[in-house]
């Protein structure tokens, strides 16, 4: 079974073989010329007669070198010459012996090709600048159009070369003519972009370049600053508008008057400051896309420094204390330093162990570390300069000795406690009663003074103390002002009397008085 299979496979590759070999494609250019070789007879032979599509359609015969047609012609023996091809040229060419009788089959097929000889390129919706580069802004829509004569149709391909990156192929297709659109154009389509077409047969190739450039103005706002230079009446003002493509054009004003301009995403002039003190400077910006103008403006006023510090600052003798100045104003910036020589104003004081500084752009801190008398008490000076104008701010600091803390506070303890003191006997003398009763001096056999009236009032018994001696003195002829406004008259009561009572004033009081006295006092 196999021998069979084998022999099959063999026939079958001779075959392809043979129809391979005899079929040979040549492709001639239009109006070219070609070279026909004969392959089915010997190198040297030249008794060959040419035809084409078959037998009956000879182009040469054995006996003739040329034919009717002068454009074929007997070359190097037994090959065939055309020259001027043309389309109908195209087809199937053979060749035979003269030697021998049998008719054979054409064995070499010519292609007539044609270009690309050139290409058609086209974008639309743009712009042209004088130099011929077209440009539209972004967002904008655009179509491509090329085409290329070639026999057969040609490849043709869109293709964007952008700067800095790779090749993109945009479009391609097999035909005369090829159409392409983009919507809403980015800034990344900006580049080269080149159509080229190909003949599928000779591999010639033809091709257009067209840059397009897309303009857009930038998102960014326009901006005005002022800086100062080396030179200390010169001022930098900067205008800066980046971001857009191609640069805007960019001019510095001041009262309509126009200071410097230029293409550029940045326009940098020098100016006097002291000579423009609170002028207004305006920067102008214009960028053109198609026929519109944007323009942007920014608006920068020169200012003085205005320094501002406490006046007056005190120190204790060996600690720290830190002066500071607040500038505000200052258009430019302005510089911030420290004198404190008063004989020589320009020397600085300079950031060391002694003295340190901390500053930006608004605020200076001088710090003095340990404040001496001797060294340190005096005046010191807020410098701020610009290119406007300079100003000078003066401080003063005293250096004073440290106080007696502990005796400051003793003495302020002893104070407050002769105010209590004080405020205590004022309450005390104003209410006896408050004295009695509150006395913690008193014992639970002490005396006990009490005020009642002469007349309805009397003594309660207190206890197991009786009621000894009634004391009565009668004030209405006198008629002494009272101390409530209604009691006029007062006894005079003891509980366990002292020994050296006034034996006269006992034998006054009865004890009839008493008994009635002491039952009035518990009727109440």
């Amino acid at each position: 079974m196999e021998s069979p299979v084998l022999l099959l496979l063999l026939l079958l590759y001779a075959w392809f073989w043979g129809t391979a070999k005899a079929s040979l494609n040549i492709t001639g250019e239009l109006g070219g010329q070609i070279v026909l070789t004969c392959s089915t007879v010997a190198e040297n032979k030249t008794d060959v007669a040419w035809f084409m599509e078959s037998p009956t359609q000879e182009l040469l015969g054995c006996d003739t070198n040329n034919s009717s047609d002068a454009r074929f012609s007997r070359w190097n023996g037994s090959s065939l010459l055309i020259t001027q091809l043309s389309s109908e040229d195209g087809g199937n060419y053979g060749c035979r012996d003269c030697s021998q009788t049998a008719n054979s089959a054409p064995n070499v097929y010519l292609r007539i090709t044609s270009g690309p000889n050139n290409v058609t390129f086209k974008i639309s919706s743009t712009k042209t600048l004088p130099n011929g580069t077209l440009y539209i802004p972004r967002g904008s829509d655009i179509s491509f159009s090329c085409g290329s004569l070639s026999i057969p149709s040609p490849n043709l391909e869109l293709v964007l070369y952008a700067q800095d990156e790779n090749p993109e192929l945009f479009y391609s297709v097999t035909e005369v003519f090829l159409d392409f659109s983009v919507t809403n154009v980015a800034p990344n389509y900006q580049g080269n972009f080149t159509c080229s077409a190909e003949n599928p047969l000779s591999g010639q190739k033809a091709s257009s370049t067209l840059q397009l450039l897309v303009y857009y103005p930038s998102n960014r706002p326009i901006q005005c600053n002022a800086n100062n230079t080396e030179i200390p009446s010169e001022l930098s003002l900067t205008c800066s508008w980046p971001g857009g493509y191609p640069f805007p054009m960019l001019e510095w004003k001041m009262d309509d008057a126009i200071l410097s301009n230029g293409t550029s995403d940045t326009l940098v002039t020098s100016v006097n400051g002291s000579l423009y003190k609170d002028k207004i400077f305006t920067c102008q910006g214009r960028h053109l896309i198609n026929t519109d103008v944007k323009v942007k403006t920014c608006q920068i006023q020169l200012g003085s420094p205005v320094p501002q510090a406490q006046p007056m600052r005190t120190c204790l003798a060996g600690e720290n204390v830190t002066l500071s100045c607040a500038v505000s104003g200052a258009v430019p910036p302005a510089k911030i330093t420290w004198l404190r020589n008063l004989s020589n104003p320009d020397a600085e004081i300079q950031s060391g162990k002694k003295y340190q500084i901390v500053s930006n752009s608004t605020v200076s801190y001088l710090t003095i570390v340990n404040c001496s008398k001797d060294g340190d008490d005096g005046f010191y000076i807020c410098k701020a300069e610009n290119a406007v104008t300079t100003k000078d701010l003066y401080i003063s600091l005293e250096v004073k000795k440290p106080h007696n803390i502990v005796g400051l506070v003793t003495s302020l303890l002893i104070l407050f406690l002769l105010v209590v003191a004080l405020i205590t006997g004022i309450i005390l003398y104003c209410d006896p009663q408050v004295y009695l009763k509150a006395n913690p001096f008193r014992s639970g056999a002490s005396e006990v003074l009490v005020l009642v009236d002469s007349e309805d009032d009397e003594m309660e018994p207190v206890g197991n103390s009786a009621v000894t001696t009634d004391y009565t003195v009668d004030t209405a002829a006198s008629n002494p002002p009272t101390s409530n406004g209604n009691i006029c008259k007062h006894q005079v009561l003891f509980h366990h009397p002292p020994d050296n009572i006034c034996t006269d004033l006992i034998s006054e009081v009865s004890e009839d008085t008493e008994g009635e006295n002491a039952e009035d006092l518990w009727g109440r």
